[in-house]
């Protein structure tokens, strides 16, 4: 029993909670270099889980993903230290609750409280990481978007592609593609670019396959010198026969992001009161802290 004591307090060291703040913060530097000269390769996490990432590039690259590992062990350690420094100081003031009010207790129990919850908020993207679902679905009029694993399916009504107006230098240029879904309910999913709908537990994006870069044919607009030119824009245009990009649906999945979203709204919650107001000894807030 003493030796699990011992080890409890060991692991819940301030010192260690340093050390492992650095040693994180390091992993992360040297993992945002790699991530910047190899955007490609770690784009990939975007869109896959790590159980299903990290094996497959281990084993052909493992001096560009080294750092992966190191990092969740790290963040673990980090969470277990956290873990134990917070409730080593809970416990403290549970078992002095009755010396002061209730407002000085909890204004004192609240750094303990956002340490939890900072707890919960790593759960959050640990559980975003190991268990989203990012399903990309081709889309065409009037055919079926099936879900992988459920029963549950939609219909694509229709697929319309709005133009920059007449008068604009990229007047054959799409402006933004509208997508309707339809539920097996009757109801309609509006869908656009760079606009996410959530449904049904999911959110749903519009995605494109680009075409290819030699499809592309370009051309220059009037010179600058031209009166007819508006001398302080240069336009470049596609050529009329450029291929269009086929339209995708994106469907995401992220049991971690109610976690995060919920936890770091607590936490601000908390802060702002807890560096707004100060407990009196009668129990009561006061904006004494404030003013000072």
């Amino acid at each position: 029993m003493s030796m699990l004591k011992k080890t409890w307090h060991i692991l819940g060291d301030t010192r260690i909670a340093f050390f492992l703040l650095l040693a994180a913060s390091a992993t992360l530097l040297t993992g945002a270099f790699y991530a910047q000269h190899h955007y490609s390769l770690f784009r990939e996490l975007n869109r896959m889980r790590i159980q299903d990432w990290f094996p497959v590039h281990w084993a052909v690259e493992p001096e560009r993903v080294w750092w992966v590992p190191l990092l969740f062990l790290f963040m673990t350690g980090l969470g277990i230290n956290t873990f134990i420094c917070a409730s080593n100081r809970m416990a403290r003031l549970l078992r002095q609750r009755r010396t002061w009010p209730a407002g000085k207790f909890f204004h004192l129990l609240t750094p303990s409280l956002i340490h939890f919850i900072f707890l919960i908020i790593m759960l959050g993207h640990l559980t975003t990481f190991v268990a989203g679902n990012w399903q990309t679905i081709p889309l065409e009029a009037d055919g079926e978007v099936a879900i992988a694993g459920e029963n549950r399916s939609y219909r694509v009504r229709d697929i319309r592609d709005q133009f920059f107006p007449d008068a604009s230098a990229l007047h054959d240029r799409i402006a933004q593609t509208r997508v309707n879904l339809a539920t097996a309910d009757g109801e309609t999913i509006h869908l656009a670019y760079t606009r996410p709908v959530l449904a049904d537990n999911r959110f749903f994006l519009l995605d494109k396959v680009k075409a290819g870069q030699g499809a592309a044919k370009r051309k220059i607009l009037p010179r600058a010198d031209q009166e007819t030119c508006n001398k302080a824009n240069v336009y470049v245009e596609a050529d009329k026969k450029q291929k269009k990009g086929s339209q995708r649906l994106l469907v995401v999945s992220d049991p971690g992001l109610s976690l995060i979203v919920t936890g770091l709204t607590l936490i601000m919650i908390l802060m702002i009161g807890y560096f707004l107001f100060q407990a009196n000894g009668t129990g009561k807030y006061s904006k004494e802290r404030s003013r000072t």
